[in-house]
């Protein structure tokens, strides 16, 4: 099939696809054997290298969908790239503890807009690639700076307790309230509000992300890698939103929405799948519902799972990855 018939976004030519895939697994190469043997490099150094072989990976991943990859490949590849950026944040210095202090933001801390982006980014993929189990390692570095980023943000915390169960309290503010403020509300607001908001999103994303370092990169085509709203994909999937009023919008990754639907029956991982009220419970343990603050709780296989009242919307429990029982209250 002809290239322009696969790729997902008109703006990326087969002749800067190919340069651009050479330029990033040839980049990662060189940052890999540096780190391999030379003894001799600073810290610095060494960071500068860990985050070259993170991001870049990030990007080629991005750039890989935006050519038409069939979503098991990049399924396949995801697992290394969290490995990768957990190596960089293993070994990052936060400015703040360094001799002398600086009052600098830590490289994923979401008060940054990129950062911001990049972590929803991150969230997004193990979700909508069936990664779950991925999910904590994403959060275990937003949580290394836990006083800059947790209960900051409303969207943030709504979205991190549907995929986790775990519940900060935040006022509704937002941080980054252009363009994330109709997301934000996606996640609030009642079910039949929710489309509307997120088409609103999904229009106004790319305009309002002009401070990323990628926006306007298609201009020249020599680093553009894709410029996707993956941040509506991943509230789409988790409220379950009908998407038709805004599937054809082309930031929107339609085609990572509609394979992680079609998949959410088998979770390639041994998740087991989001079992809805009424239905039974599927496997004994512990679950949870972003239907309700500290939902958590114990089921055993055959029971019926409850229905909870809210303006969530439907009530979807998802096993707990965490399965350790909870420690009794004094």
């Amino acid at each position: 099939m002809a290239f322009k018939e696969v790729r997902r976004q008109k703006f990326l030519g087969e002749k800067n696809y190919a340069a651009q895939e050479y330029w990033y697994g040839e980049s990662i190469r060189r940052s890999r054997a540096r780190l391999a043997t030379d003894t001799e490099l600073t810290e610095k150094a060494e960071s500068r290298f860990r985050w070259s072989i993170a991001s870049e990976g990030l990007e080629r991943l991005l750039l890989r969908y935006t050519d038409g990859c069939p979503i098991d490949e990049l399924r396949d590849e995801l697992p290394a790239i969290i490995e990768d950026f957990d190596a960089y944040i293993a070994n990052e210095i936060s400015p703040r503890l360094q001799e002398p202090p600086r009052a600098v933001a830590d490289t994923l801390e979401i008060t940054q807009l990129e950062a911001y982006v990049y972590v929803f980014w991150l969230l997004a993929l193990c979700k909508l690639l069936r990664r779950e189990a991925l999910i904590p390692k994403v959060m275990s570095w937003v949580d290394k700076t836990f006083d800059f980023n947790r209960g900051r943000d409303i969207l943030f915390e709504n979205v991190v307790r549907a995929l986790t169960g775990r519940h900060v309290e935040a006022e509704k503010v937002l941080l980054h309230p252009l363009p994330y403020r109709p997301l934000g509300r996606a996640t609030l607001y009642a079910p039949e509000e929710r489309p509307a908001l997120v088409k609103e999103f999904v229009e106004t994303w790319y305009k309002h992300m002009k401070p990323c370092y990628w926006h306007g990169t298609h201009i020249d085509g020599t680093s553009y890698f894709g410029y996707w709203a993956f941040e509506a994909a991943l509230v789409t999937v988790l409220w379950d939103i009908d998407d038709s009023s805004y599937r054809d919008n082309l930031v929107y990754p339609r085609d990572l929405v509609d394979w992680y639907r079609s998949h959410a029956g088998s979770a390639p991982d041994g998740t087991p799948p989001r079992t809805p009220a009424g239905e039974s419970c599927p496997k004994e343990g512990w679950w949870f519902t972003p239907a309700a603050t500290d939902s958590r709780r114990f089921f055993k296989q055959g029971e019926t799972m409850p229905e909870v009242k809210s303006d969530y919307g439907s009530t979807f429990w998802q096993w707990d990855k965490d399965q350790a029982k909870p420690e009794p209250k004094l």
